[in-house]
């Protein structure tokens, strides 16, 4: 149907691959993460948004199931339509299954690309990194997580593994996210997205995840999906994305470790902007992270550069496909999306 090919193309060979444990989030049961590692079968097809957290997952989330339906939100939480593989069985969910009446199937994953499942097709995002950790402290705290909450923003950012992972790599820090996109960059089953360039002129961007989807890009339909997913709209709709019925579902199965804390209903659409600011040391060891793990790897020596190195691939792609389409360009959007 549409665009979309029967066969994707496999990941680079040389990605580093990494083997799901707990460690990669401890909200999950070892059994939810079993399953979701062993059971779940992959279509070529699928759509996955392999993210690294507060980048932009469910706005991608969003707009994904909003272009290959043409506008729906008749459902009480994202995950009933774009299933979280890898938590599904703790909320009785079975990702072979649930989700699938839509075309193509899209999931939600916070796993790397060396572990996540072969053979569909990965959309990833970019966001400043700095951007990246304030958003992610500011929802942690929401949810109350202790060791988040006795802490301050830059404390978080270098002294918990949330952003820099773990010592021993089982959780990848978001430089490993970023250095394994890089090596992914020429793959034609993995896009990435730029954050910035998403909030900045939406329907651009629509045009560029509905042709890797294989959703054919109509004015009609691009317009429809830009309006729907502005903060504005998407905030009207916070209950769907706040993980409320998540928290019901993993209360009443008791699978989630920590009577499923780590599923407390937090505010996902935010409109407001956050005012914490990082301080020197925080600042300083997200440059060093970058220098040592992104820099040696595409000689790019600054998020800027590197954003602006995709931002630049984007932007042909998006002229060849509106080109294609014969369609004018459409003006930006508000911004949009979870902070």
């Amino acid at each position: 149907p549409g665009l979309a090919e029967e066969t994707a193309a496999p990941l680079p060979d040389d990605l580093p691959r990494v083997k799901v444990t707990r460690e990669v989030d401890t909200g999950m049961s070892e059994e939810t993460i079993r399953r979701g590692v062993e059971e779940f079968k992959p279509r070529p097809t699928d759509i996955l948004c392999a993210t690294f957290a507060k980048t932009g997952t469910t706005l991608v989330t969003w707009i994904c199931h909003q272009l290959r339906t043409g506008g729906h939100v008749d459902f009480e939480d994202i995950y009933q339509v774009a299933p979280w593989v890898l938590m599904a069985w703790d909320i009785g969910q079975d990702p072979n299954v649930d989700g699938s009446e839509f075309f193509p199937r899209v999931f939600k994953s916070h796993l790397r690309l060396g572990s996540v499942y072969p053979g569909c097709k990965y959309l990833v995002t970019l966001r400043d990194p700095a951007k990246t950790s304030i958003s992610f402290y500011n929802f942690l705290s929401a949810k109350g997580i202790p060791s988040v909450t006795e802490r301050n923003l830059s404390q978080f950012i270098t002294e918990t593994s949330f952003v820099k992972g773990t010592d021993n790599k089982m959780r990848g820090s978001l430089w490993d996210y970023y250095k394994e996109y890089w090596i992914a960059r020429d793959c034609p089953s993995v896009l990435v997205v730029v954050y910035e360039d998403l909030v900045k002129d939406m329907p651009a961007q629509i045009r560029l995840i509905a042709d890797f989807m294989g959703v054919e890009p109509t004015e009609e339909l691009v317009e429809r999906v830009a309006s729907m997913s502005t903060k504005e709209f998407m905030a009207s709709h916070e209950s769907k994305m706040n993980e409320s019925w998540v928290h019901k579902r993993a209360i009443e199965l008791g699978r989630s470790p920590d009577n499923a804390s780590m599923w407390t209903p937090a505010k996902r659409i935010v409109l407001d902007k956050h005012k914490q600011e990082l301080d020197e040391s925080a600042t300083q060891f997200l440059d060093d992270q970058w220098q040592e793990t992104i820099t040696p790897v595409s000689g790019l020596k600054s998020y800027k550069e590197f954003a602006g190195f995709f931002s630049k691939r984007n932007a042909k792609k998006i002229e060849e496909i509106t080109a294609r389409m014969g369609a004018p360009a459409l003006p930006t959007s508000s911004p949009a999306g979870a902070n």
